[in-house]
């Protein structure tokens, strides 16, 4: 006779949860082959977290049932369609393939379509009732869930061929697949995690870069301005003393031209705290925005502008001192003006573009000696209309900077753009190696692409955009 066994009231919802499951796996009893295998599914996806090892293990399984086959259907959510991950005859599909338009119409329910089975992918919860509240097996920790789609499917899985599928077949694979979902879920959240963690800490270095740093220079212009206060100060004392004096005329005319360098001094100074003051709310505003924290990317803000006028000569304009200390000149272009259209872009983030660009020109432009024999030290800017981009027939503007110097070698040229790596004939320079892969995801984030190309006598850095519908129409 069995020992009735208290349970207390809190855990009681559960147990009626464990009675109900215990029920659904008496009603179905697998040979021992296929029993052990839905074990060994269970112990080699607790030992391994991998998204692409679950794929990889669940597309094996029917290959243990009599050779039966299984595809790996993930939902994209920003395309709107599945995709095949994996498949039992190729294993892993890099990059993943498109679903043919063959799939069956969206379903929460097992659907048999061109000879295959199809099981829905999505995570399985029990509500429980509790103290009059609902608890859905722990739905507070994902929903919303980003993955989830309009119809909360997370994928499909096929197995094939139907011919061949028993009915306890049929079974083993509503468990496998019930499995399959929770785990896929749990992944996905867990990836999405960390992708938002990645980007936090990325967007932490972007704020020392862009703005801790620069708002150095803040510091230095206060210090000018308050050297050029106390200037003008003693000139007042000079002024006191001229008076007590009755001193000559000369001697006023000379106080009054030291009073106008130095009112001219300071109104200089105050141009160049209000530019650089511009420049860093320019940048606060596009970093701190509520949603790349929400969203975890780099949420864009499009705004119609003419990227010469609006973004370059501005960013350059800030620059201009510091390129002439390294005795730097400055190539610009004669007509991009006049070729120039609206784009439409967020102008903070690709502001800060251009600052990384030209600042990096500061840091990395180098002397070469040109076909007349003179040495040269030159920054230039640019663009172009090319062709096949983003695919072909469309179109793209490329954009351009181009430094004097050293050429840098074909296998760092891509690699550079990578978080924290660095040119080797740049090590001896300070810098941290964020600038350029800050560029990149900017750029790629606009739908773009960047690069680097070596020439003749230095180096040209570039990204590319897709150019608006209404531009691709007018250049046919």
């Amino acid at each position: 006779m069995e020992q009735e066994v208290r349970i207390p009231e809190t855990l009681r919802p559960f147990s009626e949860a464990l009675q109900r499951s215990i029920q659904l796996y008496e009603q179905i009893r697998f040979d021992f082959h296929r029993d052990s295998l839905l074990k060994a599914f269970v112990d080699i996806v607790h030992d391994d977290q991998s998204l692409k090892r679950l794929f990889q293990i669940s597309v094996t399984m029917p290959l243990l049932l009599g050779g039966l086959q299984a595809r790996f259907y993930l939902y994209e959510k920003k395309t709107d369609q599945f995709l095949c991950v994996c498949d039992s005859e190729n294993g892993l599909l890099e990059p993943p393939r498109p679903a043919s338009s063959d799939l069956p119409s969206v379903s929460h329910e097992v659907q048999e379509y061109e000879g295959q089975l199809f099981y829905p992918l999505s995570p399985h919860t029990e509500t429980i009732q509790q103290e009059g509240q609902a608890w859905h097996g722990g739905q507070e920790i994902y929903d919303p869930d980003p993955y989830f789609a309009s119809h909360s499917l997370l994928g499909l899985y096929a197995v094939s061929p139907l011919a061949k599928i028993s009915d306890e077949d049929k079974e083993f694979f509503h468990i496998l697949s019930r499995w399959i979902g929770n785990k896929l879920n749990n992944r996905l959240i867990a990836k999405r995690h960390l992708e938002h963690l990645k980007f936090i800490n990325d967007l932490g270095r972007d704020i020392g870069h862009n703005i801790i740093i620069p708002n150095m220079y803040l510091k230095y212009l206060l210090g000018q301005m308050k050297k050029q206060i106390v200037a003008l100060k003693e000139t007042e004392q000079s002024a006191e003393a001229l008076d007590v004096n009755d001193a000559s005329t000369r001697e006023y005319v000379t106080f009054l031209d030291g009073c106008r360098e130095t009112r001219q001094a300071l109104e200089q100074t105050h141009r160049d705290l209000l530019k650089h003051h511009n420049q860093i709310t320019l940048f606060q505003e596009s970093l701190f925005r509520k949603q790349h924290f929400s969203e975890g990317h780099l949420v864009l803000q499009p705004t119609s502008c003419f990227v010469e006028r609006d973004i370059i000569l501005p960013q350059l304009d800030l620059y201009l001192k510091k390129l002439e200390r390294h005795g730097i000149t400055i190539d610009k272009p004669s007509n991009l003006h006049t070729q120039e259209f609206p784009l439409m872009v967020d102008i903070g983030l690709l502001s800060q573009v251009y600052a990384n660009l030209f600042a990096n020109a500061v840091n990395y432009t180098g002397e070469i000696i040109n076909h007349q024999g003179q040495p040269r030290k030159a920054l230039a800017y640019g663009a172009e209309v090319i062709n096949d981009f983003p695919d072909s027939g469309h179109r793209g503007i490329k954009f351009n900077v181009f430094t004097t110097g050293p050429a840098l070698p074909a296998s760092e040229r891509q690699k550079i753009f990578e978080e924290g790596t660095r040119a080797k004939s740049s090590q001896e320079i300070e810098g941290s190696g964020h600038g350029l892969n800050f560029i990149r995801r900017v750029i790629e984030v606009h739908g773009g692409r960047v690069g680097c190309e070596a020439t003749e006598e230095g180096n040209n850095f570039y990204f590319i955009l897709p150019l608006p519908k209404t531009e691709q129409q007018g250049n046919e």
